[in-house]
């Protein structure tokens, strides 16, 4: 069994339209065209669909804001992950 089977109707989309994106600027750069703002900038929608699917979460700072700047990890404390995010 994939990943794939166990993701709902609307993930299975948001998949599709980001790995297009991926692909599309992937294409753009060995085409040596220019990139396009807005295929770049939709990359951040790839980002949070996989931090949603693979169940990752940003570390919190210490106001308990996301803190863009350190690695994702798992959501399950992992003590390798940790030291790999220090």
């Amino acid at each position: 069994m994939s990943i794939v089977d166990k993701l709902n109707e609307q993930q299975v989309e948001r998949l599709l339209i980001e790995i297009n994106n991926l692909k599309d600027i992937v294409n753009d750069v060995q085409d040596t065209c220019p990139l396009d703002y807005s295929k770049v900038i939709n990359l951040s929608g790839l980002e949070y669909f996989l931090a949603d699917v693979f169940d990752l979460e940003l570390p919190r700072c210490e106001h308990h804001h996301q803190n863009r700047w350190r690695n994702y990890r798992l959501k399950k404390n992992v003590p390798v992950m940790d030291k790999i995010d220090e």
